[in-house]
């Protein structure tokens, strides 16, 4: 059976230096390695911060050490788990399609694992903050003791990657059952309903639940058993963390275990892309007129029942309001107004962030559907307005949902920034939408329909996006820079909304270039878009 994996993994290893062979293989190997260089220098920066805060702790004495060992840990698994859970970069191998071969499921969702602690450039962010911890230690107080140290941030990282596992394969799931997303979104608008009514008794209502979160930190295992294992070795007393490592290591396998068990059990059902049976009854009324009505709907619903999608949409109003109780904004002086403001702001560009794989590469999720746009009577520019209207309706409506959850968390800010924020949201559409229309059709790839999006961008495509994601979003912040440099921040959504009303004139006019695009790399597009890869 090892043998059996080990032909696996070669299989992939051949893919993926097939690839880099092939047509556009060197420039997908110039991005990945430039994604790779922009991720390490950030990467290193954070561990050399986290590396000075491991070297105090280690010379500090044990109640402070505990104090900074705590806040560290916490603090990465927190980030861990927010991007991992919203993000979806996890590089999972399809374990439907993997049962029909002789290699046990389980070696094979291991695999998976394992390979997206290193083969991602986020991924291995998080090893390389672990690293400049053990550094931090090392330099403060050498001895054998950092081995111990080294296994329990190892451990630290396998339970960590074992619980998001579990939380993306349980959302997934959830979103894919039709009364489970009724009683999700009822408990949602319940918890909001919690935080708005706590916060009108007063800011500090919230913080009040705070140390009953504290006694409950043994639910949040990872970071909680690794702290306290990691506490005892930099006290100096090694044996007293062994236990600790072993629950660790124990609760990691066990997750681990779980979140196979649960993707075993989808993938014996037919898989993550398995659908419900449509409602019988009447149909309801186009959206839009003529073909792009339907073509509209089609996208719509497609992207309703994608489990990438339906997860985000859980996660990032959870995230909003975690931010909005735990980490509220407070800048002096005449910036004060826009303390509430820049975490809306920030929602609104990391919506489109959390759904680049379906605006970068839209044409990925067709699979051999594709060939229907080029055999029905439709133009192809109608086909990229119809996903890109039913994206951007989308986009809008997670954001509107974590926009409410940061209010109920935090308070309502001002008008002008509820709107501001929204307009943001709203002009960032058309300028990502439109030019990852020309990085789809130039770098198409086919996805798989899971909540998992590792492999749904090409290296060159997930570089292009990220410049073009930067770049729109230095446009939109010139706004408000003009409008701090004047002291009216009025002037910032204002200037949003101009921009975005210039942003769509942009998109619809580009439309019919991108579609004509579309239909001279049809061959192309059609040979990327409905291949099958391991």
């Amino acid at each position: 059976m090892s043998a059996r994996l080990a032909d696996l993994v070669e299989l992939r290893l051949r893919l993926g230096l097939r690839r880099l062979r092939g047509r556009g293989g060197a420039a997908e190997g110039a991005a990945q390695l430039v994604l790779f260089a922009l991720a390490i220098p950030a990467a290193l920066a954070l561990a050399a911060a986290l590396g000075f805060g491991s070297w105090r702790a280690a010379r500090a004495g044990s109640g402070e050490s505990a104090i900074a060992l705590g806040a560290i840990l916490f603090g990465l698994w927190q980030s861990w788990t927010a991007v991992g859970v919203t993000v979806n970069e996890r590089d999972a191998l399809d374990l439907r399609r993997m049962l029909v071969y002789p290699v046990a499921p389980g070696r094979v969702y291991a695999l998976g694992l394992t390979a997206s602690l290193v083969g991602d450039p986020l991924a291995l962010t998080w090893l390389v903050l672990l690293a400049g911890v053990v550094a931090g230690a090392a330099v403060a107080r050498p001895g054998a003791w950092l081995l111990l140290l080294v296994l329990a941030l190892l451990l630290f990282a396998a339970a960590t990657t074992a619980l998001v596992a579990l939380l993306q394969e349980l959302l997934a799931r959830l979103a894919r059952r039709r009364f489970a997303r009724e009683a999700a979104l009822a408990a949602g608008l319940a918890g909001w309903l919690a935080f708005a009514l706590s916060g009108a008794r007063g800011a500090g209502a919230l913080r009040t639940a705070f140390p009953a979160a504290v006694r409950l930190r043994w639910v949040l295992f990872p970071p909680a058993l690794a702290h306290a294992g990691v506490a005892h070795l930099f006290a100096g007393r090694p044996a007293r963390a062994l236990p600790w490592l072993a629950l660790l290591a124990l609760a990691a396998a066990v997750t681990g275990w779980l979140a196979y068990r649960v993707a075993l059990g989808d993938a014996q059902a037919g898989g993550e892309a398995a659908l419900a049976a449509p409602r019988r009854g009447r149909p309801a009324a186009p959206l839009f007129p003529e073909r792009l009505g339907p073509l509209f709907e089609k996208e719509a619903r497609q992207l309703a029942r994608h489990p990438a999608v339906r997860v985000f949409a859980l996660a990032l109003p959870a995230l909003a309001a975690l931010v909005g109780w735990k980490a509220p904004v407070h800048l002096p002086g005449d910036l004060a107004p826009l303390s509430q403001a820049l975490p809306l702001f920030f929602l609104a560009v990391y919506v489109h962030l959390g759904l680049q794989a379906f605006w970068v590469n839209p044409l990925a999720w067709e699979r051999g559907g594709a060939r229907a746009f080029y055999l029905a009577p439709v133009v192809p520019d109608e086909v990229l307005a119809a996903k890109n209207l039913a994206l951007a309706a989308c986009a809008t409506l997670v954001f509107l949902a974590a926009e409410t959850a940061y209010a109920a968390a935090a308070g309502w800010p001002e008008p002008w920034a509820v709107a501001g924020a929204l307009a943001l949201e709203l002009g960032l559409a058309p300028v990502l939408y439109g030019l990852g229309n020309v990085i789809g059709i130039l770098w198409p790839r086919a996805a798989p329909v899971g909540a998992q999006r590792s492999g749904a961008l090409s290296p060159l495509a997930a570089l292009a996006g990220m410049v073009i994601a930067s770049g729109a979003t230095l446009l939109f912040a010139i706004p408000v820079l003009v409008a701090i440099a004047l002291d009216r921040l009025w002037l910032a959504p204002a200037a949003w909304a101009a921009l975005a009303a210039g942003g769509a004139i942009a998109w619809r006019l580009a439309l019919p270039a991108a579609g004509r695009l579309l239909w001279r790399r049809r061959e192309a597009v059609l040979a990327a878009v409905t291949g099958d890869e391991v």
